[in-house]
């Protein structure tokens, strides 16, 4: 089984994402909206290389694929050797190259 690697920065967000969703449309919206991006990180993780690289939004040095989940929300992930670092969970409407520049101390 294939891994998924969450940094500091993509645990935050899933945690954010959760706290918001449970405020704002209860626990079960919330175990919900959990239980798809575990299903959707799980298949990116088995399949790594099917996201598209979007390299106007990379930091330098870094090399990202892009997957729109939930309809709003961006993973941003890395694949490696075992399965996928998600080095950003983001909602769409935010600044990806400032987000992603703080995410590798860029910013």
């Amino acid at each position: 089984m294939a891994r998924v690697l969450l940094s500091n920065a993509a645990a935050a967000d899933l945690e954010e994402i959760g706290d918001y969703t449970l405020e704002k449309f209860g626990l079960n919206q919330a175990v919900k909206i959990r239980k798809q991006f575990e299903e959707t990180l799980s298949a990116l993780a088995d399949a790594p290389l099917t996201a598209p690289r979007r390299e106007e939004y990379d930091p330098p040095g870094k090399t990202f694929r892009y997957r729109f989940a939930l309809k709003r929300f961006v993973i941003v992930y890395e694949p490696a050797d075992d399965g996928i670092r998600v080095a950003r969970i983001l909602h769409g409407a935010r600044d990806l190259v400032r987000e992603l520049g703080r995410e590798t101390g860029e910013d």
